[in-house]
């Protein structure tokens, strides 16, 4: 029996969606656009027409369109939205498909709003669910695990996804997103990563790297007089496995001629000469994983026998005198962290001009040994999906309410992107024009969550006042 080739299969029109979550980040740190779904249209056989909506930008959705299928792609922020939409299109007679990470591990929650679900990374299953579609056979359910492994990254092809979505170019100060690596070979407990693409570390060939960044420089670049080179935001899980392997990564990206943003390990940030090939590479910030700067609380994080309070302001400094930002993310957990633990976190971020701080809430997210040991536990009091943005309590908490605490959490955050602090923070550290624009950004939205709770629970910092 002849087997239709991809490129032989009936000509789609097929709508992929980014959905917004209700209560999701609109600050300026976001990429382009979904990188799951530009490996959907970088897969997608030429014959097929493709429109990309990311709601994230504001786009509109056209529920009356002649789409023959929609796929949707979810994180757990935004599963809620993304039901609303399915349900919407399917009402109007269209065929849904829905996948991503919160899909993945809600499977039969989700089966309630698609016709189709799709389990774990759809590298090597979307050309078949293109062909099903085509063929009025499309199942019910297309798991990763019964497809090859996805063994090697799938191209980014910019110019369709520029000709498909609704982004124009942009300077400096808006990221472009790009993959050097995917996977990570280690299994942290609050990671969804090695329970959804596995342990298998994958990593871009040199050369088709290069051709990628000079593709997405041609569609999505154009350069001001602030903004000579372009900003690409690595969305890799872990850039940084070694040492080694990480001064290959930043040798190639140095003769890219770009600007970069990476997640990468604090402790890789000790060594001198790493942070030297970081800013001679183009690294404009590093996203550390700080988590905290109490001892007892790192050390209950498994961290605390090799990182301390003391050694992340020597980093910080070091990393400042050498041309590097590094943008500190905290966790605040009310099982061991008080009212004074924060406060004296505000201190240290306001002492240490911390580049664009991040305050988050100790959040299980589905996916996660962490979800799975607490929702064993009973520990899990809120599945509104809604809320699972890192501001919102939705585990139990014994020492203070809910709604103090999560409060407690959102205006210290909101303060420490005060006038004063953004201004201290822009004059001491380097990059100064990304550190100004993304974080009144920050600013903006912090504030105008800020105003929402206090308006909504019709409460004022006075509530606050001598809780420890």
């Amino acid at each position: 029996m002849y087997m239709l080739k991809p490129e032989e299969t009936r000509p789609l029109k097929i709508l992929l969606i980014s959905p917004q979550g209700k209560m999701d980040d609109d600050s300026n740190q976001k990429p382009l656009f979904h990188m799951a779904l530009a490996v959907l249209v970088s897969l997608t056989p030429p014959q097929h027409e493709i429109e990309l909506v990311d709601e994230h930008f504001h786009d509109p959705i056209d529920y009356d369109g002649k789409y023959d299928v929609v796929g949707i792609t979810s994180r757990t922020l935004e599963a809620t939205r993304a039901y609303e939409i399915a349900d919407t299109f399917r009402a109007h007679g269209k065929k849904v498909v829905l996948g991503g990470l919160h899909i993945s591990f809600n499977a039969e929650e989700a089966a309630k709003h698609a016709d189709c679900i799709v389990i774990g990374e759809a590298d090597n299953l979307w050309t078949t669910i293109l062909d099903d579609v085509a063929g009025n056979s499309l199942k019910s359910t297309y798991n990763s695990k019964d497809f090859p492994p996805v063994k090697e990254i799938t191209p980014i092809d910019y110019a369709r996804i520029a000709k498909v979505s609704k982004r124009e170019k942009v300077d400096g100060t808006k990221s472009i997103p790009i993959y050097v690596t995917r996977g990570c070979p280690f299994n942290c407990s609050f990671c969804v990563t090695p329970n959804f693409t596995g342990k298998q570390y994958r990593a871009q060939k040199p050369e088709l790297l290069k051709e990628q960044i000079e593709s997405a420089k041609k569609h999505f670049f154009k350069a001001n007089g602030r903004t000579a080179k372009p900003w690409f935001m690595l969305t890799d899980e872990n850039l940084g496995i070694n040492k080694k392997r990480l001064w290959e990564f930043l040798d190639l990206l140095r003769e890219c001629d770009i600007t970069f943003s990476v997640f990468l390990s604090v402790n890789f940030l000790e060594d001198p000469e790493t942070v030297k090939k970081l800013v001679d590479a183009g690294c404009n910030f590093v996203l550390a994983g700080l988590e905290s700067i109490k001892q007892s609380t790192l050390e209950a994080y498994n961290k605390g026998h090799v990182n301390s309070a003391e050694k992340y302001s020597k980093i910080i400094d070091d990393c400042r005198k050498a041309g590097l930002n590094i943008q500190g993310n905290f966790l605040m957990n009310p099982a061991i962290d008080t009212f004074e633990d924060i406060d004296e976190l505000v201190k240290f971020v306001t002492k240490n001009h911390i580049f664009m701080p991040i305050f988050q809430i100790i959040t299980p997210y589905p996916g996660t040994q962490m979800y799975w040991d607490y929702k064993n536990k009973g520990l899990i009091t809120d599945e509104d999906w809604e809320k699972y943005n890192a501001l919102h309590l939705v585990i139990k908490s014994d020492r203070y309410d809910p709604l103090l605490f999560q409060y407690k959490v959102l205006k210290s955050y909101t303060d420490i992107y005060s006038w004063r602090h953004i201004a201290a923070r822009t004059w001491y550290n380097p990059k100064k024009m990304i550190n100004l624009i993304t974080s009144l950004a920050f600013r903006n939205h912090l504030r105008n969550q800020l105003a929402e709770f206090e308006r909504h629970h019709g409460i004022t910092p006075k509530i606050l006042e001598g809780i420890k």
